[in-house]
């Protein structure tokens, strides 16, 4: 069976997540938690956890035959222990949303993705062990239109 466009849009947006540049002595499974695997953070070490969201579609064709223009946002939560200092953190955070800065593009099957506003980097929220600086990736994925 092919794959829907939301599956091609969720593995387009963790495929070219997978291609920034990880922090050196940064493994994908030691400090990458991506949706649906399983991942067990340890309070000394950080890591940045993934999350797809999906928003409302927007028609674009009357007729209702071509798909809509399919958007949401992703957030990718860079979380950094407490007790050591948060400006590295915040440093991760800023090549997160650089690697997904206006204007990029990137296609999965029949998905083509686009971001078209520059990522936000949200406060800094403290917990016990960590602290979660997010950032806000909103990403649309608009239908091929027919020649």
């Amino acid at each position: 069976m092919a794959a829907t466009v939301e599956e091609n849009i969720f593995r387009g947006l963790m495929e070219y997540f997978g291609t920034w540049p990880l922090p050196p002595g940064w493994t994908a499974a030691g400090n990458v938690a991506y949706p649906g695997i399983e991942f067990v953070p340890q309070a000394a070490k950080p890591f940045v956890s993934l999350e797809v969201h999906f928003n409302r579609s927007i028609e674009t064709d009357l007729s209702l035959e071509m798909d809509p223009i399919r958007q949401g946002f992703m957030r990718a939560n860079v979380t950094w222990p407490n007790g050591t200092t948060h400006a590295r953190g915040l440093d991760i955070a800023a090549q997160i949303r650089a690697h997904f800065k206006r204007g990029t593009r990137f296609a999965k099957d029949t998905a083509l993705v686009r971001i078209d506003e520059d990522p936000e980097i949200g406060v800094f929220v403290v917990g016990d062990t960590h602290v979660t600086i997010p950032v806000t990736i909103r990403w649309a994925c608009y239908p091929r239109v027919p020649a």
